[in-house]
This record gives C-alpha cells, sequence and structure tokens, in this order.
C-alpha cells in the first residue's frame, strides 16, 4: 500500500513530478500520469487497459524545471510519429524510424518551461517511443529523467489515477472470484485477476486453532492491511460459533506431515543480526509491535508465535511461496540456519504480545465448519475449500449497479450479511470510480501499468530509492541497528546502497531483470550486501516485461556483440591499472578486485548478461548524470578522455574497446 498511499497524497495536491498523458483512439480519451515519456505496445494490446488494441495517439503534457541555463538538443526513439513543443513553439517532428534527427541546440534559461509531447503509433497500434535530451560536452545523449518534470494535475488525470486505483483494489480485494464474468476473462486479462488466496488444504499441519478462529473473526484486527474481507460478525454468539466451527474444519485438514522440532532458542540472537541485515523493517514493524491501519502498509509480526504449530515457521521462512504463491512475502532463499535463527527471534520476540479479542470463543466442530465453508463459498478464494461455485450475482450484473447504495463497500446498513471488506484511505473512493468504468478494462492490460501496479504491491520502493523518493528501508533501518550491535564485522562493510530503480528497465535486459525476480540469477551481482534481492516468482516474467516496456524498451535477452580482437586488448589495458583503474573495484571472473575500498562494485563478467548498451555508454560518460551520488568516477569532459595516448584520446571510442573486452569470450 505504500505507493497507493503516495499516489494518493500527490493527487491531492497541484504540482507533481510526473507528465500527464492524454491517450487518444476512436473518439475515446484516457488519462494518466506517467514518469517519463516513453511507451512501448507490442501487437495485440491496448496501449491502457480502459481503451482497445490497435492505432492510438498519446499527448504528455507539463513542464520542465531547470536550475540553471542549458544549452540543449532533443531526440527521439522508437517507431511512428514524434512531435516536441516547448514554450508554444515547435522543436522537432519526426516520423518512421525515430531517432536520426535532432532538434537545433536551444538556450533555454533557468526556470520553467512548458512541455507537450505528441505521439502516433503505427496503423496496427505497435509501438515504441522514447524522448532524449542531451547538452554539449556536458551531458551524453539520455532519457529526460522523471524529476525534470512538474505538471498541475487536471481533474481528468486525478479520475484517471483513481480509477487505477480502484481496478488494482477490486482484483486485490479478489472481487472477481465471488462475481464471475459469464464468459470469462478471456485470453489476456488483468494478470491479477489470476491469482488465488492461500491453499489451506493441509493447514492443520500448520497453523494453530487459536489463530485461525482469530483470523477469521476479525482479519484486520491481525493484520490491518489484509485483503481479507471479515465474513463473520464476531459481536453476535451465532458468528462466534461460525469462527470456531471454520478454524475447527480447517485445523482437521491434515496432510500427514511429519513434525517438525521447534529451532533452539538459543539462535535467536543470530536471528536478530538477519532480521536487520535483510532489512525485514522495511516491510515489518519490528517484531513484537502490533501494526495500526494506514502507517506505511508494513506488517506487524506479533503473532507469529502464535499463528505458526512447532517447526512450521521456520519451514514457511524458508518457501513462503510454497501455499500462497501469490503471496505479498517474497523468498529470499535462506540457509537452513538463517531460516531456524530467524524463527527463534520472531518467537521469541512475539512471545506473550498476542492481539487481543474482546470475544469468548465457543468450542469448534469441524462437521458444522466445512457446512461453514460452503455457505461463506471459502473455496471461490482458496482452492481446494468447499464453496467453490460462486452464488453471488455475475460480474456484469454488479456493474450496472450503484455501488455506493447497494454492495459490499455501500454504507453498513446497505449490505446486510455481505463481506465486510478492509479498505484503507482513498480505497471506497476509487473503487467507485472504477465502478463507473465497467467491468471490459478487467479482460486486457497494459504491460507497462502492470509493471506500474507491481511496483506498489510487491512494495519494491520499500527497499529500493526511485527518482527522486527514497526508500522506506533508508529512514528505518536505523531503528533496528541495535539487533546487530555484537558483530563488528558489519560495522565495516563497504557501502550498503542498494540499486536505484529510475531507470531499471532501460539499463538492465529483461532476461536479466527475470532471473532477478525469479530467484535464479546466479551469482548475486552484488553479494556484498548485507540485504539481498529476494525472489517474487509468480509474476516474474511479465513484470520484467513490463519494466521494459515501461521505459519504451521491447523486451529482449543479451544481445549478440562481435568483438574485434584489436579493440579487446585495448579495452583490456584501460580497465587495468595503467588504465581507467576499474580493476581496482571491479572483479573479473574469478579475479577478485585489487583494492577494497568503501564501495563495491558488480562483476565485470556478469555485463554481458546484464547491460543493455545504450545504457552502458551513457553511464560510461557520466556516471553521476544518470545516477546522482554514485562513486563512479568520470573519465572524461567533451569526449576528450584522460588517456590521451590512446584512441587519440577519444572517450566514445575507448568505452567501445572495453565494450568489446567486456563481450569477449576469454575476458
Amino acid at each position: 500500500m505504500l505507493r497507493v498511499l503516495l499516489v494518493m497524497g500527490a493527487l491531492l495536491g497541484s504540482a507533481h513530478g510526473e507528465l500527464l498523458a492524454t491517450f487518444s483512439q476512436a473518439g475515446k480519451t484516457d488519462v494518466r500520469v506517467d514518469r517519463i515519456a516513453a511507451l512501448h505496445v507490442p501487437p495485440g494490446q491496448p496501449p491502457t487497459p480502459f481503451l482497445e488494441p490497435g492505432k492510438f495517439a498519446v499527448s504528455w503534457n507539463g513542464a520542465i524545471e531547470l536550475k540553471e541555463r542549458r544549452r540543449l538538443l532533443f531526440s527521439f526513439g522508437g517507431q511512428g510519429k514524434g512531435r516536441l513543443e516547448i514554450d508554444g513553439k515547435e522543436i522537432l517532428t519526426e516520423e518512421g524510424a525515430l531517432g536520426a534527427a535532432k532538434s537545433e541546440r536551444l538556450r533555454l534559461n533557468p526556470g520553467v518551461h512548458e512541455i507537450e509531447v505528441t505521439y502516433e503509433s503505427l496503423e496496427d497500434g505497435t509501438s515504441r517511443f522514447q524522448i532524449y535530451w542531451e547538452e554539449t560536452d556536458a551531458m551524453p545523449r539520455q532519457t529526460i529523467p522523471p524529476n525534470a518534470y512538474a505538471v498541475e494535475l487536471s481533474d481528468e488525470a486525478r479520475l484517471g489515477e483513481l480509477m487505477r486505483h480502484g481496478r488494482l483494489n477490486f482484483t486485490q480485494q479478489n472481487c472477481a472470484k465471488c462475481h464471475v464474468p459469464a464468459k470469462g476473462f478471456g485470453a489476456s486479462p488483468m494478470p491479477e485477476t489470476g491469482e488465488i488466496g492461500p491453499i489451506l488444504v493441509g493447514a492443520g499441519d500448520r497453523i494453530t486453532e487459536e489463530w485461525l478462529r482469530k483470523w477469521i473473526a476479525d482479519p484486520k484486527a491481525l493484520k490491518p492491511t489484509t485483503h481479507m474481507p471479515q465474513l463473520v460478525d464476531p459481536k453476535t454468539p451465532e458468528g462466534l460459533q461460525k469462527a470456531s466451527d471454520l478454524a475447527a474444519y480447517l485445523a482437521s485438514s491434515k496432510m500427514g506431515a511429519v513434525a517438525v522440532k521447534e529451532p533452539d532458542a538459543s539462535l535467536a540472537k543470530d536471528g536478530g543480526v538477519h532480521f536487520h541485515e535483510l532489512g525485514c523493517v522495511a516491510c515489518h514493524y519490528p517484531a513484537g509491535e502490533a501494526g495500526k491501519a494506514g502507517d506505511l502498509g508494513r506488517v506487524p509480526l506479533n503473532n507469529v508465535a502464535s499463528k505458526f504449530l512447532p517447526g512450521q515457521l521456520a519451514a514457511y521462512l524458508k518457501k513462503p511461496d510454497a501455499y500462497h504463491p501469490f503471496s505479498g512475502m517474497p523468498d529470499f532463499q535462506l540457509s537452513e540456519e538463517e531460516a531456524n535463527s530467524l524463527a527463534a527471534f520472531l518467537r521469541a520476540e512475539a512471545q506473550g504480545k498476542d492481539t487481543t479479542m474482546p470475544y469468548e470463543f465457543p468450542a469448534g466442530d469441524a462437521k458444522r465448519g466445512a457446512v461453514v465453508a460452503e455457505s461463506l463459498q471459502c473455496g471461490t478464494c482458496h482452492p481446494g475449500l468447499p464453496g467453490a461455485v460462486s452464488k453471488a450475482p455475475g460480474l456484469e450484473t454488479i456493474f450496472e449497479l450503484d455501488w455506493a447504495t447497494k454492495g459490499c463497500i455501500a454504507e453498513e446498513d446497505a449490505r446486510p450479511g455481505l463481506p465486510v471488506v478492509n479498505l484503507m484511505d482513498g480505497d471506497r473512493d476509487a473503487l467507485l470510480a472504477f465502478s463507473k468504468a465497467g467491468p471490459e478494462s478487467l479482460k486486457k492490460d497494459s504491460s507497462a501499468e502492470f509493471a506500474k501496479r507491481q511496483i506498489e504491491s510487491k512494495r519494491c520502493l520499500a527497499c529500493h530509492s526511485m527518482d527522486d523518493q527514497q526508500s522506506l528501508l533508508n529512514s528505518l533501518h536505523d531503528s533496528t541497528a541495535g539487533l546487530a550491535a555484537h558483530v563488528p564485522a558489519l560495522q565495516q562493510r563497504v557501502d550498503q546502497t542498494r540499486p536505484q530503480l529510475t531507470f531499471i528497465g532501460e539499463m538492465l535486459y529483461t532476461s536479466y531483470i527475470e532471473s532477478m525476480l525469479a530467484g535464479t540469477a546466479k551469482p548475486r551481482p552484488r553479494p556484498w550486501l548485507g540485504t539481498r534481492m529476494p525472489a517474487f516468482r509468480a509474476h516474474a516474467k511479465p513484470l520484467a516485461e513490463g519494466l521494459s516496456m515501461l521505459h519504451g524498451v521491447a523486451p529482449s535477452g543479451p544481445a549478440k556483440v562481435d568483438v574485434t580482437a584489436g579493440l579487446v586488448e585495448i579495452g583490456k589495458s584501460l580497465v587495468g591499472a595503467q588504465g581507467f583503474a576499474c580493476t581496482t573495484c571491479h572483479g573479473i571472473g574469478d579475479q577478485q578486485p585489487t583494492a577494497a575500498f568503501e564501495v563495491g562494485a558488480v562483476n565485470f563478467q556478469l555485463t554481458p548478461l546484464r547491460l543493455r548498451e545504450d545504457y552502458y555508454y551513457r553511464w560510461m560518460d557520466h556516471p553521476s548524470a544518470v545516477v546522482p551520488g554514485n562513486k563512479m568516477p568520470k573519465y572524461a569532459e567533451g569526449n576528450r578522455s584522460q588517456r590521451g595516448d590512446v584512441l587519440n584520446g577519444d572517450a566514445g571510442k575507448q568505452y567501445e574497446a572495453i565494450w568489446h573486452y567486456l563481450h569477449a569470450p576469454n575476458q
């Protein structure tokens, strides 16, 4: 929910560091907020979920804010038709294969300059577009960064963002599991419509009956951000009995698993170190602290001791998606020692701090619980449970209703007997806005918008910075530093800065992003980090593709580089001590860096698998212009290299030689 809160907060203000994107198609329009003026739409996919596949146009409007006078050139990339206006004057128009032309050099004074970028797709709707700027002798050709933009949000943009938030919330609440479309969602629906809830068959091997009673009676009391609705009324004897009966039924469901021994309590101190190192505080309250609704979206851990049967918390930590493929808890691929010590720590911290409820639960009956599961249609969200066939009105039917007065989000006295959904601030308004758009957008999707939603729902900004927004962990990590204070070696490590996500889609090959998300990237690119990138397997491929398309890049794997032997030798000398001394910080395969400074660096052997060529040249030319604050030095000014004796001092040619060396088979 972190991204939801940030977006909704921004929508209430006026100035916003992004652009208004107005899409038009056959008389229809759809407005959203974009970080950058870029897109890639493959054949057969709509430009936005609220439009159809086929030819479209888009106009990005806003302003560029400059702090000092700049002499800038602008250019496009992609295919289609692009047009740029600054301060009401046409600067550049290009059609067909984009990128050959550049604007005249503009002298722009400090302050705000209005900008309009328009783009028309190909006839079949296929599109790819990017806009770049550059400054002679000062800045290489690069994507105009999000922090350069500013915009006054329009009512149409607010509505567009509200509808999108409602659409996401509709799927997160699993509304379409009960309200099923008459003819299904089709071949390419919004991916979240296919997500399922936790698999509860065999729950009795893992979860305590006591916790299940509490959870069924009042889910949000245990997890303020839950999407599990309240299906019984715990304020009535009937509701408490249903909770107890259903808990007894679930606890009786066993698969014959062998009992597991609880980890040794003496491991708890080591577990605290892991809790701090992994940055768990970015997504969880410090163990033992209860959470509250709306506070940064973090999940409390004070009930873990009472939730899991002996040994099962460690098993869950080792493979969180074993019984819930779409769990928000990713897989850190913990070792046996890490899982056991973390479990010991969490149990010790949570002991005796369970959420108390003002109810006295009666004894439950498993047979009655099976009937309750059928009546509550538990099987619509949880595979294998009774009640898998929904008896609720169909999807098309509910979109004909006024949700403000009828249905699950109507006022309390207008929805007797219906599930009580757990809505955060802004959710109800967003759902009402989405209800006016109709259900058709659920049957199609935009890969780029999917990536934007996943950045939110997977809480990527809890650990990673993006644009000018610092990660949540940056402000919270010190709060758990005391757990590792007794380990001196942790205080002496190289810089622990995690990679930024600002240009991730145009920086890395799609295949490498997918391997990182799937947890299959070996070796780790940054093994010196105490935090580590966990696996989000369920959506790894579509999320990786969406991140590329978000930046106007066609999804792809590593490109073949036909290396030139002469350039390879020059590149080898340039990365060494007599050149730019890259090997001081960067290893090459088994060859370790020659000196250990305060900053770690990715092994050069991974470059062919990771880096896109365009990004590489931008980075080499001016690293701090791409990622402000990084420690990578700049080796040239105005393409004049520090090594004037190599390739006539031409920095671009020297960087090309290094690129060939990095792609040589036996580097």
